[in-house]
């Protein structure tokens, strides 16, 4: 789990790891927490827009998580085939189709015709090998999950210095005055935050 303040308190950080998904895939708490947290926003929409109601979804979204813990460390993720994006897609799916056939079965005598019909009906659903949105969409939401679970994890004002000054645009020697800090300490602030962001949002 990522801790408030752990990264300037002690001027490392929980893990060194510059994948994301390598650190879930390894064991690390600190990467399991985050991977669920940045990609758990992204299967929940992925389920609104199938249609599922919220709580359903949000339940989807659980089940297909506790899936994961199981199957991640058999991912490959070096083939074109193989994105991680994909594979989480494939998971959420069965999860939805599994619910869908509970929700038959409590419907509908097994055997029936209008069983067989609605079965066929439920593993013809959702069938796309794609996710309901675009990898530029996903990317985009997962992104500003990262970000916000990253500022968390800085002191606020390391990143008031970096934000005021690679994002506002203002000069470091303004903001030293400002925050009453050295420039050096600017400097390192914003560096430290950048770096973060760099390792972690490439994904």
């Amino acid at each position: 789990m990522l801790k408030p303040d752990a990264v300037d308190r002690y001027g490392d950080e929980p893990s060194t790891h510059p994948s994301l998904i390598a650190r879930a895939k390894a064991g690390h708490a600190d990467g399991w927490t985050m991977l669920v947290q940045v990609y758990g926003p992204v299967v929940y929409r992925w389920m609104r827009r199938c249609g599922v109601q919220s709580a359903d979804a949000a339940d989807i979204m659980q089940e297909t998580f506790l899936s994961v813990i199981s199957a991640i460390s058999r991912l490959e993720t070096t083939g074109a085939d193989t994105s991680f994006r994909g594979w989480l897609w494939t998971i959420a799916r069965n999860k939805l189709r599994d619910r869908q056939r509970r929700t038959l079965a409590a419907d509908v005598v097994d055997g029936s015709e209008a069983g067989r019909l609605l079965e066929t009906h439920v593993c013809n659903q959702h069938d796309d090998a794609d996710p309901p949105s675009t990898t530029e969409e996903d990317a985009a939401l997962a992104k500003s999950q990262t970000l916000a679970i990253l500022r968390s994890s800085f002191d606020p004002r390391s990143w008031r210095m970096f934000w005021e000054t690679a994002v506002v645009g203002r000069t470091v020697a303004d903001v030293a005055v400002e925050m009453n800090v050295s420039n050096w300490a600017v400097y390192k602030a914003k560096s430290r935050v950048l770096q973060r962001l760099r390792r972690e949002l490439s994904e």
